[in-house]
């Protein structure tokens, strides 16, 4: 008797167990189809920037070689959305990423969120720095990534030569004699 009960009620839970299980199965089926794509996925810094509506220029400084891709933005939200010239005599920043980062870092949220587009709605000349072998700097006047010579670079170079090419570019172009610098 006690093993025909033990049956009845393994046969239960088992049932149970299964139906659960079944339904765990159509409920996170149902969260995958809900979710959302991140609509920024696949797009460039470039194209981040021009979709938070935002004026945006790419420019190119090298000191050794290793072209440096770097991403101004010139004027404010409103003066982008304007059509207007830049504010002349903006002072100038030019952020910098961190180790194994990109420019991506600064633009990638909200426009009140993203250090670039604060410091740009708040009158700043920002400047957008990436260091050689980052997606947007992979450029170089005589290699390819392809090549294993373009790869011997250390941390050392991007101080020595990527960081006062960018910087001396900054001052060159705006024609200032002093700017700021945010690294991360």
């Amino acid at each position: 008797m006690l093993s025909v009960r033990f049956r009845g009620l393994a046969h239960i839970l088992l049932s149970v167990g299964l139906l659960l299980s079944v339904m765990q199965c159509v409920f996170a089926e149902k969260q995958a189809v809900e979710a959302t794509v991140d609509p920024d996925v696949g797009k460039t810094v470039v194209e981040i920037i021009e979709a938070r509506g935002h004026a945006v220029e790419t420019h190119k400084a090298t000191s050794d070689g290793y072209i440096l891709t770097m991403y101004r933005l010139p004027k404010t939200y409103a003066e982008s959305q304007s059509g207007s010239a830049a504010a002349s005599n903006k002072p100038a920043v030019q952020l910098q990423h961190r180790l194994l980062g990109s420019s991506f870092t600064f633009v990638s949220n909200f426009r009140n969120q993203s250090l670039a587009y604060v410091l740009a709605d708040a009158g700043y000349d920002g400047w957008l720095g990436n260091n050689r072998g980052t997606t947007w700097s992979n450029e170089h006047t005589t290699l390819t990534t392809d090549d294993d010579a373009y790869w011997a670079f250390s941390w050392e170079d991007m101080g020595l030569y990527d960081l006062p090419a960018m910087i001396n570019y900054v001052l060159d172009t705006t024609g200032r004699s002093t700017m700021s610098y945010g690294g991360h």
